[in-house]
């Protein structure tokens, strides 16, 4: 059922208004005392950068608010109709709200306001009870195969294309940094239909893709509806794909460019997605392509080599200060809609499709068909062969300015405003190959500045479903403003003698973090270290890394720093703590907390925390919470439902975990070894420090006795240090926050919690959920990373003591 939502900040009556801009000044006022840098959404689109291009792409207010589900014909009209400027739309796919909104955020801030979020009825559900002002589309389409909103995407590119709609499709994990349409629209990509990035290996990533100008019958749209169809088909005909030797499933972004391949070659082919890696069957399959198709004597099979590669200048506008690159490769060729004539070589896999169509890949076509626009030739019928090659349109990879990857910008410092100035290097960025994993891509975007917290807390408020638990990574839903230990400033800014010195005292960290029932808040080490330096290094004056690009291992760290302090506090997230595993809240586990994550906390106890009301109070201030209210006004300006930026810090705790919102550190003389012991127990120190400090952490209040009863009794090394509920007796509150300041001496020994943690990683649950080598075998890296890891050593030994 279709819905419209007019839900509009111009609405707010003229004196509410006035009210709230004059609560919002108060709190950029503040942020400019703080150094603090943010974008933001303006009520008009002059001197945005999407009014650069020459032409009229700034769409800010000029869309209507629109949620439905876009299966059928009209409804899809209507969504494009609310939805797209000038023939152009952006289409986000994204099931959290978070991730969605930080890029929808950005888009605006540009003046693109002609987006539409493709997602599932209740993440669209959940966000137009947030922020109705992002348009929000799904599909009641039902597919076989693969991840249902990842099959939609595809079907709105195709559909929405055919319609006459020019569409940029993008991932959330993007971030766009200035001006995309003089790019998009300049004279080399002018005659282009179809583009996409190129990922590292040659193949098209389906992150970026962009479709203009597209002829109902043409080559793009069998390319786009081929990718759904395939997939369709072999989902129906699993048995009889399996009975060939044939795989019956694929990843949709191999599928992608096998689909495009298919096109550029002239035939339907599945070289990827039924590739062969054994090895006489690897050399086997590529000889065998290697005759049919003629295109290489050696090799594999290629999209380059139905490419023409050339080289084009940086464009001025982002020539950023220092940007090693100074050109893009860019390659282009024409595409055909494919037609096997009747031929399916048996060492190409055979017939690409079962014999019979199924009800969904059936119920897809006629989904295409109800549009009323002309198909394209069939590929499967050797009579319309000379058709499909008449209709031709032209491929381009992106060039790099419009999809850069984080190895070839990112990690070197590009992505950052605060370290690069106003003047970005590229147009849109695209996180593929994060350290540590996709979970880390958000990691990116706050550690890179592309971040507002204020609409991280507001996505916060919606179901756990859409990743509402709370604004951190280990929030959940009882604690959504988790309890922290930490280490003081000055032992995390120390110069750290080597990588595996600053590993034991992380681990320290968390040892006892784990048992206390506390999130651990990583330390961030100096970049200038000498060790964590890529490249010669001269001396030993602290002084690297002061300007872009910067010289870290960018596989393995991720530079961060605070808003407003650049490179005066450059810090690097630590490989060994970045994979999934080593952060993610599980029963025994309250997670862990990266330094973006508990700079901002600290930052809302220094607004909001019981000092700052005291301090408030104290001088005669009536209303204390004016980060609060400033916050409520922004998002109200922003578009956001009421209630959006509601509840303080204080009242948050107050109404869920009930810790102080308070920072305390720990006397040096509790952190003292008993007498006539060299180091503790980590449960005797955590039994200390829960007696003092209000007992167990809020993460694990609500951890389930009965599993811990099972884990102990399943051989893990327990010592009963306070048990699931935390009942043990304590005096005084909780404090949210609680800093070491010194690294505590530990014994060998595994706490409890450790001890389960390490076992699950290695024969529990964990073990196909997770990852963590730091903390499963000690080892901060796998595989290659050891390699890395072995450099450090290596490298710290001959430069210590920076």
């Amino acid at each position: 059922m279709l819905k419209t939502r007019r839900q509009s900040v111009s609405n707010v009556t003229p004196q509410v208004r006035v009210a709230l801009r004059h609560v919002e000044a108060l709190f950029l006022a503040l942020l400019a005392v703080l150094g603090a840098r943010s974008y933001d959404i303006p009520i008009t689109s002059e001197g945005l950068p999407c009014a650069k291009s020459g032409k009229d792409f700034c769409s800010l207010g000029k869309v209507k608010p629109w949620t439905g589900d876009v299966r059928t014909s009209a409804a899809l009209k209507a969504c494009l109709a609310a939805r797209s400027y000038n023939k152009e739309l952006i289409l986000l796919t994204e099931t959290r709200l978070n991730p969605a909104y930080q890029t929808f955020a950005q888009l605006v801030s540009l003046g693109y306001e002609h987006v539409v979020l493709l997602s599932l009825e209740a993440p669209c559900a959940a966000s137009q009870a947030v922020w109705p002002r992002l348009a929000c589309a799904w599909s009641s389409q039902s597919f076989t195969s693969t991840t249902k909103y990842l099959l939609d995407r595809v079907v709105f590119l195709a559909r929405a294309s055919r319609l006459g709609t020019n569409v940029l499709m993008l991932d959330s994990d993007v971030i766009p940094q200035a001006d995309l349409y003089s790019h998009l629209k300049a004279p080399d990509m002018g005659n282009v239909t179809l583009a996409a990035m190129r990922d590292g290996n040659g193949w098209l990533n389906c992150g970026v893709v962009y479709a203009q100008n597209v002829a109902p019958d043409g080559p793009t749209a069998y390319v786009l509806a081929e990718i759904v169809d395939r997939l369709e088909r072999w989902a129906e005909g699993a048995t009889h794909l399996s009975s060939r030797g044939n795989p019956a499933h694929c990843w949709d972004q191999q599928m992608y460019s096998d689909t495009l391949l298919s096109a550029l070659a002239g035939r339907p082919i599945s070289y990827g997605c039924w590739y062969r890696h054994e090895g006489a069957r690897r050399a086997a399959w590529e000889v065998a392509h290697q005759r049919v198709f003629g295109t290489q004597e050696t090799g594999p099979l290629e999209n380059q080599h139905y490419l023409q590669g050339a080289l084009l200048s940086w464009p001025a506008e982002l020539a950023a200060p220092g940007y090693p690159h100074k050109k893009s490769e860019i390659w282009t060729g024409e595409m055909h809609v494919p037609n096997a004539r009747g031929e399916w070589p048996a060492e190409l896999g055979g017939p690409l499709y079962p014999p019979q169509r199924g009800p969904s890949s059936t119920a897809f076509m006629e989904l295409i068909k109800s549009d009323g626009l002309p198909l394209w030739p069939d590929p499967e019928d050797p009579k319309q062969a000379e058709a499909g090659a008449a209709k031709m349109e032209i491929f381009s990879f992106l060039p790099q300015w419009l999809a850069e990857s984080w190895s070839s910008g990112g990690g070197l410092g590009y992505w950052y405003p605060g370290l690069r100035g106003d003047r970005p290097a590229v147009a849109l960025a695209h996180m593929v190959h994060v350290p540590g994993g996709p979970s880390n891509k958000l990691t990116v975007k706050a550690a890179s500045g592309n971040w507002d917290w204020d609409v991280a807390h507001a996505a916060s408020r919606a179901p756990p479903e859409q990743g509402g638990s709370g604004p951190f990574f280990a929030s959940k839903t009882a604690a959504p403003l988790p309890d922290v230990l930490a280490y003081s400033g000055e032992i995390e800014n120390r110069a750290w003698a080597s990588e595996d010195e600053f590993a034991a005292a992380t681990l320290a960290l968390l040892r006892l973090a784990m048992e206390v029932g506390r999130a651990a808040a990583f330390p961030a080490l100096r970049c200038n270290l000498t060790w964590m330096i890529t490249g010669p290094v001269t001396d030993n004056s602290g002084t690297h890394n002061d300007r872009l690009p910067l010289a870290v291992n960018q596989a393995y760290m991720i530079p961060y720093t605070p808003p407003g302090r650049g490179f005066s506090d450059l810090r690097c997230l630590w490989g060994g703590y970045l994979p999934l595993g080593c952060q993610a809240v599980r029963w025994y586990f309250s997670g862990g907390m990266l330094a973006t994550e508990y700079d901002h906390l600290l930052e809302l106890l220094r607004l909001e925390g019981e000092q700052a009301v005291a301090a408030a109070l104290a001088a005669g201030q009536h209303n204390p919470a004016v980060a609060t209210a400033a916050r409520t006004a922004k998002l109200a300006r922003w578009g956001f439902a009421t209630g959006a930026g509601a509840g303080s810090l204080r009242d948050t705790l107050r109404n869920t975990t009930g810790s102080s919102a308070r920072v305390v550190t720990v006397p040096k003389e509790m952190l003292q070894p008993p007498a006539g012991a060299a180091a503790w127990e980590v449960k005797d120190l955590a039994a200390k420090l829960m007696a003092a400090y209000g007992g167990i952490g809020s993460s694990l209040l609500r951890s389930p006795a009965a599993a811990l009863a099972a884990m102990r009794a399943g051989n893990t090394s327990s010592t009963g240090s306070g048990s699931a509920a935390g009942s043990g007796s304590s005096s005084g509150e909780r404090p949210l926050v609680l800093v070491l300041p010194e690294v505590p001496k530990l014994t060998q020994t595994l706490g409890e919690r450790h001890a389960i943690f390490k076992k699950n990683l290695e024969t529990g649950d964990d073990r196909n959920r997770y990852s963590c080598e730091w903390v499963r075998t000690g080892k901060p890296y796998r595989r290659r990373g050891r390699r890395m890891a072995a450099a450090l050593r290596r490298s710290s030994s001959r430069r210590r003591g920076r």
